[in-house]
């Protein structure tokens, strides 16, 4: 009797062992995912008369916060070239290294002092925003967007070009003359020797087009 009792409590103990460890690992998962997710491109700027943080909340969203605390939640609207970004009487525009913020009617030339990706407010490694597309039903394309007004594109075939930023009516556009992909939300078109691709964006993340 008292051997099978011995039998059965040590059978319990592995049992609680295994079930501890399983948790233990699924909970340590869930915590990468969560920091993985939690990752947003975010730039300093250093404009005439104050600090301005901008932190990419989505491809069309932005947050602005001026060094008085004053935050500002901003969309993407239409701009000649680079992004702008408006709401609450407040826009910017960024341009590469260079940004006009306006507050007021009051423009001030800016310039970027940081460029990084924020993990629940510390600094990370930096890396770019990177987007994947599924074009047509059958063609994957990713961009990588090297700076405010540049991005690399792979073509899911091998092939990659470097595009920079053009005049878009709406969202943003890049193109080397014969390749483009006009952004717009979760849409866009990509265009290759005067042919066009409706694309769906299937993921957004950080990363680089290994070469």
């Amino acid at each position: 009797m008292k051997s099978t009792k011995k039998m059965i409590l040590a059978t319990l103990i592995g049992v609680m062992a295994i079930a501890s460890i399983g948790y233990s690992a699924i909970s340590r998962s869930s915590r990468k995912k969560t920091a993985a997710t939690s990752k947003n491109l975010t730039r300093k700027f250093s404009c005439s008369s104050r600090n301005v943080t901008v932190e990419n909340l989505s491809t069309n969203k932005v947050r602005l916060t001026d060094d008085t605390g004053k935050v500002y939640n901003l969309k993407l609207t239409r701009s000649a070239s680079g992004e702008e970004y408006k709401g609450n009487g407040i826009s910017i525009q960024i341009k590469g290294n260079d940004a006009v913020f306006t507050s007021n009617g009051n423009d001030e030339s800016c310039n970027l002092t940081s460029n990084e990706n924020s993990n629940n407010g510390s600094s990370n490694q930096k890396t770019n925003l990177l987007r994947k597309f599924s074009c047509d039903s059958y063609q994957d394309i990713t961009v990588e967007n090297l700076s405010t007004d540049k991005v690399k594109l792979a073509d899911g075939y091998g092939t990659i070009y470097n595009l920079d930023s053009t005049v878009s009516g709406s969202g943003e556009k890049y193109s080397n003359g014969n390749v483009s992909i006009q952004i717009k939300e979760k849409e866009a078109i990509y265009t290759e020797n005067g042919k066009d691709k409706n694309c769906t964006l299937k993921s957004t993340g950080h990363g680089s087009i290994e070469e």
